[in-house]
């Protein structure tokens, strides 16, 4: 233990602990900037400057490890002097346009503007810079990069990957072997990467008097909603969004839990079959995007063991452009089909080649979570004032099975749910699989099944699968069923989910609060077993026909290549 003084008061620093680190624990308030704890990036962006008695240089908090005697000051003039005039020369390499940025409002660097009054010493012309939206999912606009290489380090560090370099950007992202995740995205301090917006594509569709427009969200989309309007955290804002979508004026709002009900029956089916069969095992869920991507690029042996079904997104589209249509009596070419993610991988999704059903797509747009709060503010609804209503029923129907998939472990408690329900031939009461839940990187346990033990794992995050590859567990045992999403804490952390600042993703664990969201729904709804949709199981009766046969193949299933791009 070392003491130390910071602004003449004395204070304990743990061995190896930064100045800045201190000065957190003790509240006292240091500009950053490039610093995220939770990923160790520093040492960028030079704005945590601090004087320490005695040095004749300044020095970065942030990576300046305090020593026992050390007299700090954060806040005297020299020091004030010198943050404001970092800020101000990255300010300077700043297309600094904060009228029309979506980040207004909840930018981190504008924030830091304003605390230390920086101005601009020059001003670019930026008109010749292009902003590279090559990508399916994510945009990067150089004229307002910081970089602060939170996106290199946030990438390095929850994907495993190491796909963002700045070197590398002279490929569209879809080009590299990104996968696409997002969370480079939501750790930008700046609006330099966002997602590929489909706003336009739906504001389009909304006016086309041909186009019957429909609409349904994701289950992590109403865990997150609320905080877009000040809402806080952990707020369930799922009939709310339904009103808010009618008053925009789409012609039914239908829910992604349904698809989410749909791909357990077809995961669970599948899974029972390989069962009969002796594997092959282990089957991985299919229902992430970045996931899917991760094996494409870096473990194509994989491939035949995904589960051939595809993500809940992709079945709930071609039940819209098929099922839908027969019950309504629409012609399918003029369904117009919008889901709201909380991803950006979802964006490269749906424009895949293998995601059109009968020479129809799928789904024709994906919003994230945030755009969909844009889309809101722009309409100039009062969310907050809204009243509650239902969502529309054909396609709407949900079981807290389906609700669950946001949560890390959401997918395998929800298959555990009807597999063992299907194979015993019983409706058991007990649901709840604790062991699958949480945020731990990696959850093992075994399950019985029809008498027989399986092993099964979560994955909690692409770059825990990487570090779960190279341990060598997967030669000490057989597993059976593995759940892998790609982002920490799953969907609820999405890519397309609306921003945390960096200093309150320190104090707040998000995660687990919009996690608890999904898990009150379920344990509220009658029916929590996907097999138990009453809605979807009438699908399957009047049109589709048994789960696993040829229909459901032909629109439900996906076999997915090395490497398509």
């Amino acid at each position: 233990m070392k003491t130390i003084k910071i602004n003449g008061k004395e204070y304990i620093a743990n061995e190896n602990e930064s100045i800045l680190s201190v000065a957190k624990r003790n509240n006292i308030d240091i500009q950053t900037l490039c610093y995220i704890e939770e990923c160790m990036n520093m040492s960028h962006c030079g704005v945590c400057l601090v004087e320490i008695e005695g040095k004749e240089d300044l020095v970065k908090s942030c990576s300046t490890i305090a020593e026992d005697g050390m007299s700090i000051r954060t806040n005297n003039e020299r020091v004030q002097k010198a943050v404001k005039e970092r800020v101000s020369e990255l300010l300077d390499k700043h297309n600094f346009k904060c009228g029309e940025c979506k980040r207004k409002g909840n930018c981190e660097f504008f924030d830091i503007v304003v605390k230390t009054n920086a101005k601009k010493s020059e001003f670019i012309d930026y008109s010749d810079v292009e902003i590279d939206d090559r990508s399916k999912a994510i945009v990067y606009d150089r004229t307002k990069c910081i970089h602060c290489d939170r996106c290199v380090t946030n990438c390095n560090n929850k994907s495993g990957t190491y796909a963002v370099r700045f070197e590398n950007w002279d490929k569209s992202f879809d080009d590299t072997n990104c996968i696409l995740c997002g969370q480079c995205v939501t750790t930008c301090p700046v609006d330099a990467l966002y997602e590929k917006s489909h706003i336009e594509r739906v504001k389009n569709a909304l006016k086309d008097p041909n186009k019957h427009v429909i609409i349904a969200m994701a289950p992590s989309v109403r865990t997150a909603l609320g905080e877009v309007f000040d809402m806080g955290f952990g707020v369930d804002v799922t009939k709310k969004v339904y009103t808010a979508l009618r008053k925009i004026g789409f012609k039914k709002i239908f829910d992604v839990n349904f698809g989410a009900d749909m791909t357990i029956v077809e995961e669970s089916t599948e899974l029972i079959e390989r069962i009969k069969k002796g594997g092959p095992f282990p089957m991985y869920t299919s229902c992430c995007p970045g996931w899917i991507r991760l094996v494409e690029n870096y473990y194509p042996e994989l491939l035949d063991n995904i589960s051939s079904a595809k993500s809940p997104q992709q079945m709930f589209g071609a039940a819209t452009k098929t099922y839908y249509p027969s019950i309504s009596g629409i012609n399918p070419k003029d369904v117009f089909t919008v889901s709201i993610m909380p991803c950006t991988a979802k964006k490269f999704e749906v424009d895949r080649d293998e995601m059109v059903n009968r020479g129809l797509r799928n789904i024709d747009a994906s919003l994230t979570t945030r755009e969909l709060g844009r889309l809101i503010k722009e309409y100039k609804i009062d969310f907050n004032s809204l009243e509650e209503s239902e969502v529309d029923l054909a396609m709407g129907e949900y079981t807290g099975a389906g609700t669950i998939f946001g949560a890390t472990g959401g997918v395998m408690e929800a298959a555990l749910r009807t597999t063992k329900d299907l194979v015993e031939g019983i409706c058991l009461e007990n649901v709840d699989y604790e062991e699958v839940r949480g945020l731990d990187n990696i959850k093992e346990a075994t399950v019985t099944i029809g008498g027989v033990d399986y092993n099964i794992a979560v994955i909690n995050g692409a770059v825990n699968f990487v570090e779960f590859q190279k341990s060598g567990l997967m030669d000490k045992k057989q597993y059976h069923f593995i759940e892998v999403m790609a982002c920490s804490g799953g969907c609820v952390n999405g890519g397309g989910q609306p921003f945390v600042s960096s200093k309150v993703r320190e104090k707040v664990n998000f995660r687990k609060l919009r996690a608890s969201v999904l898990y009150n729904q379920d344990e509220n709804l009658t029916y929590r077993k996907s097999h138990k949709n009453k809605s979807l199981m009438k699908m399957y009766e009047n049109y589709i026909g048994e789960p696993g046969g040829e229909i459901a193949h032909e629109l439900f299933h996906v076999h997915y290549n090395r490497k398509n791009n």
